[in-house]
């Protein structure tokens, strides 16, 4: 996907990039930019120009050529912060690869224990070659959807590892090149993005190296893990590394909130998706999404507080069905109000509003209509989600804050096929009379008993 293309959409819909169609949930992405994962990749070779203090994400391993780097060329220092780099390598088919990180909390001291998030197939990079990791199996890029988010902790030195193994064959994959810095083709390339996220920072939060793998004919390799891994460039870890667990840049602690507490959703019954969608929301919200039968009425209850913890009363809430972006075409009803597939990418399906009451609360009824085009339904309530899918996306809004300005929780419902449940028949009877009741749930009518 050229980085020219995907200018032209940011520049015309800056603000509205909101939220990108997900994959798992297709990611929601509500406020920044889509552009800012057109990952194409490689190594060393420091940017001039460094953001003072910022979290550093810095691979040491596999190596890169420094000709390779195309952070400046592709544009994308509009989008990531200064220090940002970019790479690409060229890999034979079935090549198996660790990439070794190094993160630190300003760029010098090691981050040890920090959540972050592995990005293969990154969104928006429209790679489409395939991988294997940690016995599960990796597809192309779907909009704001990464083939795979792998979580993770650094360890006591601020070092994170990954192992990929690609499983392109050689027929699919592109020409071997002249040499490893030829220029990347513009035609017919096969490539993998992989971007290393510090949970809860935005793009602009973070120092991070992006690097690409393109998939070429030669003879498979395995390119294992540094042995001595030492942060590239200026960042240099300590001679006594000590652990910092919490990042020097951190997003704003008192932001007005809106919590679903009911239904309640956790790790035994949905699929959190927040790592996809983090850089462009504030760093307390969540996404995930679940699965419910066709035909299932959701009530949905928001807790809405002024900075996460003191009710908000009398507030208006707009709650977003099939939110724009999200590629959202499951049916709804609300009252009166029918619910289909937005007009438009910026539209959703119908904007709902209500008013907190005294403790904060708002409530939504919304009953699914769906009678075709429905999922199987899933073993449990958090099984991946199938390649074709049916879904609403589910978002309040607090009118005047932006995404970045408040925390919010994002669901979104996949719609499976409804049991269908068969009518029964039953005797009753009143002295020496007989009636015969016919129903899903039949029961006897007054002064009848159950033969």
């Amino acid at each position: 996907m050229e980085l020219e293309k995907l200018s032209k959409v940011k520049s015309t819909t800056k603000k509205e990039q909101g939220m990108k169609r997900i994959s798992i949930t297709r990611k929601i992405v509500s406020g920044v930019a889509m552009l800012a994962l057109l990952l194409t990749g490689g190594l060393i070779g420091q940017s001039t120009s460094q953001a003072a203090g910022l979290p550093t994400i810095r691979f040491v391993s596999p190596d890169f050529n420094s000709a390779n780097d195309t952070f400046a060329s592709d544009g994308l220092g509009q989008y990531y912060a200064a220090g940002g780099r970019s790479y690409f390598k060229y890999v034979g088919a079935g090549s198996t690869i660790t990439i070794t990180y190094i993160v630190t909390s300003d760029g010098t001291a090691p981050a040890a224990d920090r959540a972050v998030s592995f990005l293969v197939n990154a969104p928006y990079s429209g790679s489409k070659a395939t991988w294997e990791i940690g016995g599960k199996a990796v597809g192309p890029t779907v909009d704001a959807t990464a083939g795979l988010t792998v979580t993770g902790k650094t360890d006591a030195a601020g070092k994170v590892s990954f192992t990929i193994k690609n499983t392109n064959t050689a027929d699919s994959a592109m020409a071997i090149p002249a040499s490893e810095t030829q220029a990347r083709a513009t035609t017919g390339r096969v490539y993998g993005n992989m971007k290393l996220v510090i949970d809860g920072l935005s793009d602009m939060q973070q120092i991070t190296d992006l690097l690409t793998f393109d998939i070429t004919k030669a003879a498979a390799t395995t390119i294992p893990e540094a042995v001595t891994p030492t942060p590239t460039a200026t960042p240099t870890a300590t001679a006594t590394p000590t652990p910092t667990p919490t990042p020097t840049v951190t997003a704003p602690a008192a932001l007005p909130s809106m919590r679903l507490v009911s239904p309640e959703f956790g790790p035994s019954n949905s699929v959190d998706t927040t790592g996809g969608i983090a850089q462009y929301y504030s760093s307390k919200t969540r996404a995930y999404y679940t699965y419910i039968a066709a035909g299932t009425t959701l009530t949905l209850k928001y807790l809405v507080t002024s900075d996460g913890t003191k009710p908000l009363a009398n507030k208006e809430v707009t709650l977003q069905v099939n939110a724009p972006y999200s590629g959202s075409k499951a049916n709804w009803l609300s009252g009166s109000t029918k619910i289909t597939i937005p007009a438009s990418d910026p539209a959703s399906g119908a904007d709902l509003k209500a008013t907190t009451n005294a403790m904060g609360e708002v409530t939504f009824i919304i009953k699914n209509t769906d009678t075709k085009g429905t999922e199987a339904k899933p073993a449990t309530g958090n099984s991946p989600a199938p390649k074709l899918r049916l879904y609403g996306t589910f978002k309040p809004v607090i009118s005047g804050y932006g995404d970045k300005e408040s925390d919010v929780d994002l669901v979104t419902f996949d719609v499976y096929a409804a049991p269908v449940v068969k009518a029964t028949t039953i005797t009753c009877v009143k002295g020496k009379l007989t009636k015969k009741v016919t129903a899903v749930n039949p029961k006897c009518p007054t002064g009848y008993k159950k033969k």
